[in-house]
């Protein structure tokens, strides 16, 4: 029902949704920069580009990162997190004189998670399951009133706790990215046959580059391209790296599903992985 997605943004405009609107193409050098400032004691190799929907579901080992010019994104499974205030320290580090947005959403666990920094300091911070809310830091935004008052109830489940709140915490957390940043990655919402809001950005259609943290772990030659590294962004189908006839596959964990610590918190010492 909801993707596996986490994500930060780091924003530097006064309308992140409307940049992305407009189109957005990858600045090589400023990523390069970007990429060596959020993991500067890490073993990390460029290899490939693709979309910001590829993020999804993929594996501990990578990430996604672009920087766009006034607004950068880092997004990989790594990123999940069971406390937006672990994260605190480690954005200071990276990026602190601007606005740090944060979507978590862990399917396997029934969570979301969504937070706002400024300035290096967390204003706004939510994890939670449907039954149990792990944090709720500062004032809740406008966009999480109808969800307070019960106006999006998660799917009635035989047998649910009396006790859950009332609404999806990973529905809440999508809630919050499409307000920040202008879109969801799933639409539970819409009835059937339904299409989202046609204005809001298309996460196939934002570049960017993917990143191996670590040893070669053989599958380099597994991405998904579907958007073009330079230049404005666009959707093509999936192809394999030029160069490399190996058929495409789907980015898999690497020794299965098993979860483990993510690069990120292996790095940076906080816990990851909820």
């Amino acid at each position: 029902m909801f993707a596996n997605v986490a994500l930060l943004w780091f924003v530097a405009c006064p309308d992140p949704a409307a940049e992305l609107r407009r189109g957005v193409s990858i600045d090589p050098e400023r990523t390069t920069d970007f990429m060596g400032r959020a993991f500067p004691d890490a073993d990390v190799t460029a290899i490939g580009s693709s979309d910001l929907a590829t993020a999804v579901d993929g594996p501990d080992n990578r990430v996604f990162a672009a920087h766009y010019g006034p607004l950068a994104v880092l997004a990989g499974t790594s990123l999940h997190t069971a406390d937006p205030h672990e994260l605190t320290a480690y954005l200071r580090a990276v990026d602190s004189g601007h606005e740090q947005l944060l979507l978590s959403v862990d399917p396997a666990t029934s969570t979301g998670c969504f937070a706002r920094w400024q300035r290096g300091e967390l204003q706004r911070g939510f994890v939670g399951t449907p039954t149990i809310i792990q944090t709720d830091f500062g004032l809740p935004y406008p966009f999480e009133g109808p969800y307070w008052a019960g106006e999006h109830p998660a799917p009635v489940a035989v047998g649910r706790d009396p006790l859950s709140l009332p609404f999806h915490p990973a529905d809440l957390a999508e809630a919050a990215h499409r307000a920040w940043v202008g879109f969801r990655f799933t639409h539970p919402e819409l009835a059937d046959g339904a299409l989202p809001d046609p204005t809001d950005p298309d996460p196939t259609s934002l570049p960017v580059t993917v990143y191996r943290v670590g040893p070669d772990d053989g599958r380099d030659h597994l991405i998904e391209t579907s958007v073009s590294l330079n230049g404005a962004a666009r959707i093509t189908e999936p192809i394999a790296p030029v160069g490399d006839e190996r058929p495409t596959e789907q980015l898999e964990p690497v020794g299965g599903a098993t979860e483990r610590p993510g690069p990120i918190s292996r790095y940076f010492g906080f816990r990851g992985r909820l």
